[in-house]
């Protein structure tokens, strides 16, 4: 029992000296000014905005691209639909298969 009773001992002892070890590195983080914790905060939003404009420019930029694909595309159709049109014979299942 007395074995159990020093080793209970040297386990508190031990998470003592950690707590309090925890203790010191916290307080010494207590200097740390409001200043620098708004001059951090400010850094912070504006590398926020920073980060929303790129994204909000490379979504812009996409769409643009989707569109004139999109013009594209129906540019071609529209050629195919007036080709199709002056073809003679072409039955109607085989002018929407053809489009």
């Amino acid at each position: 029992m007395r074995k159990e009773m020093i080793s209970m001992d040297a386990k508190l002892v031990f998470l003592w000296m950690t707590w309090k070890k925890k203790k010191k590195i916290s307080n010494a983080s207590d200097h740390i000014s409001s200043t620098s914790f708004t001059n951090a905060a400010t850094l912070l939003a504006e590398n926020i905005r920073t980060v929303g404009l790129e994204i909000s420019r490379s979504i812009f930029s996409e769409v643009l691209i989707q569109q004139k694909s999109e013009m594209t595309i129906q540019k071609s159709a529209l050629k195919l639909y007036q080709t199709l049109c002056e073809v003679e014979g072409l039955t109607e299942d085989k002018y929407y298969h053809a489009l």
